[in-house]
C-alpha cells in the first residue's frame, strides 16, 4: 500500500529524526512523499532535499507558522515553498531568535519553581536547532518530572503552569504573504485546534481566512477522528480550497507516519489533487 504523509517535522524543529533520518523512516514504512513542515524553520529543508534527491524520493519543501489569533491555536502551514526566499528566510531567523530567547526564560521559570534543568542538556534536546518547549519537556521527563511528554504539559509549560512563557508568533496576514511570496500554498492546520464552538463558527471564520488568500485546509489531521475529517473535507470542498492531511509527526507522541488517525492512512489521492494543484499554479 502506498502512502504519504503531509504534515511532519524533524530535528530542525521539534522532531526527534533528522531530515535523512525522517525520509529513511517514511521509506521503511511504505510511504512515496512526504511534506517537512517544521515549527517556524526552514533550516532541514535543504539536507531534506538534497538526501530525497539522491535516493529518488519525493519531499514538498513547507513551514508551519504558530499565528498570533485570538481564539484558540491556529497553526498556518505553506506548502511547496521556495525556502531560498530572502523575506522567508529572515522571517524564519527572527522567530527562531524569539524562540531561542524564550527557553531561556522557561528555564529560568521552572528553576523559580525548584526545577533546575541543565541548560546543555535541552541545547542537545534540540540538535543544533532553536530550542524549544518540547525540547524542555524531553529533559524534564529525563529527569523523572513525569513520566510522558504529554504529562509534561499537563503540569508545566502552559498557560497558569511553572515554566509558561508567552511565545512571539507571527501575524496571520504576514504569514499568509510571506508563504505565498516565495511560491507557496497556505494552508490551515488541523483546524479543530482553533476551539470553535461548531462547525457553523469555524466556517464563518473560514470564509474570513479564505478572503485573506489561505488555499487549503488540513481536513485530515492528528487531532481528528475520521467524522471530523469528512466534515472538513465538505468544507474544504464548499469553499475550493486544497485539501491535505498528515500525522504531525514528530516521532515520540505515540504517531503513525502516514497516518493521521492512528489507524486511518492519509488517503493517498491527496497526492494527485496537490500535484494538480501545484501545477494549475504554475
Amino acid at each position: 500500500m502506498r502512502k504519504i504523509d503531509l504534515h511532519t517535522h524533524t530535528t530542525a524543529s521539534d522532531g526527534i529524526y533528522t531530515p535523512r533520518g525522517l525520509i529513511d523512516l517514511a521509506r521503511q514504512n511504505g510511504l512515496i512523499a512526504l511534506a517537512i513542515t517544521d515549527h517556524d524553520t526552514v533550516d532541514g529543508l535543504p539536507e531534506a532535499m538534497e538526501y530525497a534527491s539522491s535516493v529518488g524520493f519525493r519531499v514538498f519543501p513547507g513551514v508551519e507558522f504558530s499565528i498570533e489569533y485570538d481564539t484558540g491555536s491556529f497553526h498556518l502551514i505553506g506548502f511547496n515553498l521556495d525556502f531560498k526566499n530572502q523575506r522567508l528566510r529572515n522571517t524564519v531567523r527572527e522567530l527562531a531568535e524569539h524562540r531561542g530567547a524564550r527557553a531561556y526564560r522557561i528555564i529560568d521559570d521552572l528553576k523559580k519553581h525548584g526545577i533546575d534543568l541543565p541548560v546543555e542538556e535541552v541545547l542537545a534536546a534540540a540538535a543544533g536547532g532553536a530550542m524549544g518547549r518540547p525540547h524542555v519537556a524531553r529533559v524534564m521527563v529525563n529527569h523523572g518530572y513525569a513520566p510522558t511528554i504529554r504529562d509534561i504539559f499537563q503540569k508545566y509549560l502552559v498557560k497558569g503552569k511553572p515554566g509558561y512563557v508567552k511565545k512571539v508568533r507571527i501575524e496571520f496576514e504576514d504569514a499568509v504573504s510571506v508563504i505565498k511570496e516565495s511560491g507557496g500554498i497556505p494552508v490551515i492546520a488541523h483546524p479543530v485546534s482553533l476551539e470553535c464552538a461548531d462547525l457553523g463558527e469555524f466556517e464563518s471564520l473560514l470564509k474570513g481566512f479564505v478572503a485573506a488568500g489561505v488555499e487549503g485546509l488540513e481536513a485530515y489531521a492528528s487531532m481528528h477522528t475520521p467524522e471530523m475529517a469528512a466534515e472538513y473535507l465538505a468544507l474544504a470542498k464548499k469553499y475550493g480550497l486544497l485539501v491535505t492531511g498528515g500525522s504531525d509527526f514528530h516521532g515520540d507522541k505515540d504517531e503513525t507516519i502516514g497516518n493521521y488517525n492512528k489507524d486511518c492512512p492519509v488517503p493517498f489521492e491527496l497526492l494527485d489533487a496537490l500535484d494538480a494543484y501545484i501545477a494549475k499554479k504554475g
